[in-house]
């Protein structure tokens, strides 16, 4: 799950990153001090989770987080704040949690599992992938995907509830989810959101870390920058 923490005190964000260390599947792609300056690396990094702070200079977070409401698919958005008194405030832009500064450890592991739970407007816009189950037809979401490999005249697809083979090639596939999947080899396409690192072995070769995945996969010379770039991190003043 990608992240961007929002807030104008860089101490308040260093600790918030700290406390999320302790989720491996949680990537901070970048930091803003300001909402403008999160419009910005919204943009860019298209996080799925924002952690925003709600007085900061310039536009409030309750302002900027009522604007990406109007987003086709806005990140989940949870409040960070020293004042109580804004919590009633703060419901009506639709956060999935509200955490009081000093924000405690139990808090953020309770909100975290409140924003992997994909909103109305998500599921229905959310491509996915038609298996077949026994005599039964079911559709795997492009957030429930893990890896998807080619492998002789058969597609292996492995997802959060299991394994299956199907029909289409991951050029077709890649087609299909689009920016949710990152071709990392050309035999291998895996779910953007689920990187959570790289390692290079004895001989030079790159393997991208997955979530819910226990084998590393190799990454192509070809891929190698684009998968660092969808790890890297920025941060804006």
């Amino acid at each position: 799950m990608k992240v961007l923490i929002v807030d104008d005190e860089p101490l308040a964000r260093a600790r918030l990153r700290r406390l999320l260390d302790a989720h491996p599947d949680i990537v901070v792609v970048g930091e803003a001090g300001h909402a403008a300056a999160a419009e910005t690396l919204l943009q860019t990094l298209d996080p799925d989770l924002v952690f925003l702070d709600i007085e900061m200079p310039g536009e409030t977070g309750l302002v900027w987080a009522s604007r990406l409401r109007n987003r086709p698919l806005p990140p989940a958005i949870v409040f960070t704040t020293a004042h109580p008194e804004h919590a009633l405030n703060a419901f009506t832009a639709g956060p999935v949690d509200y955490l009081l500064k000093p924000i405690e450890a139990d808090r953020l592991a309770q909100a975290i599992t409140r924003a992997r739970q994909p909103t109305r407007a998500q599921q229905e816009r959310e491509p996915g992938l038609s298996i077949q189950i026994g005599r039964t037809q079911r559709v795997v979401r492009a957030s429930q995907v893990i890896a998807i490999l080619s492998e002789d005249k058969y597609t292996r697809l492995i997802h959060t509830e299991g394994e299956a083979l199907i029909d289409p090639s991951l050029k077709e596939i890649e087609a299909l989810l689009g920016d949710y999947v990152l071709r990392i080899h050309r035999h291998a396409l895996v779910n953007r959101a689920r990187l959570t690192g790289i390692h290079r072995d004895a001989t030079g070769r790159h393997f991208a870390e997955i979530r819910g995945l226990d084998t590393a996969l190799e990454i192509s010379r070809r891929a190698l920058p684009l998968v660092r770039q969808a790890l890297g991190t920025q941060t804006q003043e």
